[in-house]
């Protein structure tokens, strides 16, 4: 029987649009991981020279000793001055802000989020404020994706898919993770399995890894060797650490929104002052902890390497937690991937620490604790078991835990849904949509003479004009 003539020449059309695609998810792809790349190394440059820093001053006196701090304090109300003027969107994470745009709800001023992203990441982020570049790298490929979609994409549709595969290419070049890359865009920003938007976040995020491993390297971004694997006897304590972790995520989330909300409260000055005193504290604290500042990524290391003495987690955990809310709600440009990994990976290993004080015939390697602290936190408050499993096993390449990290995930996933808790990204989306709505709201209000409500004293009054219109 032959083929109807319609239907091949629609399979044909399919076909070289989504070809078209892959050509314009490599080409955004590779300029996203270039970026992103450039991201990653400014970053690590501004730790370094921030770490120098605090050395050489402690190592010049006691008036030397604060300079750092005075400095800090001076970067930080800068960046956030900068990003309030002239890009706010670009503060925060601004996944929120992307997935308002693929919702129909924001615009992307690519230029502007890009250099502001970039910029007031690097100084930010590089005067201690306890943010990651993920969330920053995130938004800038999807900048990126809407500069080049302005010339590339015939229609919003094709706009909406390359962005999305520009935001999955900055996420899979942060982490050198293209699965997850691929996987946050259908889980997280689409919901949904559109075979377009995968063909194309699938291309764009394996060229983005591949511009990543040419520059940086092909190992994961945490090197860790477990040699013992825990056996189906410990598998009760991993549903344990889920519900552990699930709580944890859901005060997560109550504390950055709670935090957020009482800032944006707050005057203009007084949230400058805020990112001073912040910049100050932080300045301090880099005095006698300075592997607690900044992304943690070197903190987070140690603990998988069994590097930090058990009873430090708790501490450690305490002090990022505050950092974390304190530095996200000035709106300096910075995401919460890096935290909540160190966050989780504190506290797994704390777990794992009580667990081994009860229970002392756990036979396997402790690191195994923070590995699954890391995915079981990241979904409990993102709400992204498969995306947090995948990102996790790509980062250790831990592959032999994918059981354990799908359990503690679903676990940990399901006590903020139980309590009806709304995804972070979520959260701060509406957040944000009943901002600009208050704020609109505001700026059209009705004078008072348009409206039937308004007083008798503001109303005119024809008495008055006829008083007035007698006495020319």
């Amino acid at each position: 029987m032959p083929d109807n003539p319609e239907t091949s020449s629609d399979q044909s059309r399919i076909l070289l649009k989504r070809r078209i695609l892959s050509s314009k998810g490599f080409f955004i792809g590779l300029i996203a991981g270039l970026v992103a790349v450039g991201f990653r190394l400014s970053l690590e440059f501004a730790e370094k020279l921030r770490n120098s820093f605090i050395a050489f001053s402690m190592s010049h006196g006691l008036l030397c000793m604060f300079i750092p701090a005075i400095l800090f304090g001076l970067s930080i109300v800068a960046v956030v001055v900068v990003t309030s003027k002239f890009a706010p969107e670009a503060g925060g994470s601004g996944i929120p802000h992307l997935k308002g745009y693929l919702a129909g709800f924001n615009a992307i001023r690519g230029w502007r989020i890009l250099l502001v992203k970039f910029v007031g990441g690097v100084v930010g982020i590089g005067s201690g404020l306890a943010l990651g570049r993920e969330g920053p790298t995130v938004q800038m490929g999807a900048a990126i994706a809407k500069i080049c979609g302005d010339y590339m994409a015939p229609n919003r549709v094709e706009r909406k898919i390359l962005i999305s595969a520009g935001a999955g290419a900055g996420l899979a070049a942060a982490f050198n993770a293209p699965l997850a890359g691929v996987f946050f865009v259908l889980e997280e920003l689409h919901s949904s399995f559109n075979q377009a938007v995968l063909v194309t976040a699938f291309v764009a995020c394996v060229t983005a890894d591949i511009v990543c491993r040419l520059v940086i390297g092909h190992l994961p971004v945490f090197h860790i060797k477990i040699i013992s694997y825990p056996d189906l006897g410990m598998f009760p304590f991993f549903l344990l650490l889920g519900l552990f972790l699930g709580f944890l995520g859901l005060l997560f989330n109550k504390s950055l929104l709670g935090s957020s909300d009482y800032v944006q409260k707050l005057t203009f000055s007084k949230k400058i002052l805020l990112s001073f005193g912040l910049g100050i504290g932080l300045g301090v604290i880099g005095l006698m902890l300075p592997e607690s500042l900044g992304m943690g990524t070197d903190l987070t290391a140690d603990v998988l390497a069994n590097k930090v003495v058990h009873c430090q987690l708790f501490f450690y955990f305490l002090l990022r937690f505050f950092l974390t809310m304190v530095s996200y709600s000035t709106g300096a440009p910075g995401g919460i991937f890096a935290p909540m990994l160190l966050l989780g990976v504190l506290a797994g290993s704390f777990f794992g620490y009580i667990v081994s004080i009860i229970y002392p015939y756990a036979a396997f390697d402790f690191s195994v604790w923070g590995v699954l602290g890391m995915a079981g936190y990241f979904s409990a408050v993102v709400r992204a078991p498969i995306t947090g499993t995948i990102l996790i096993l790509e980062m250790t390449s831990a592959y032999d835990l994918l059981l354990p990290l799908m359990i503690v995930s679903i676990v940990s996933y399901s006590i903020p849904e139980y309590f009806k808790d709304i995804p972070i990204y979520e959260a701060l989306l509406q957040r944000d949509l009943h901002r600009k709505a208050m704020k609109q709201s505001r700026l059209y209000r009705p004078l008072p003479s348009q409206t039937s409500s308004a007083p008798d004293s503001l109303r005119p009054s024809r008495d008055r004009t006829c008083k007035q219109g007698g006495s020319r």
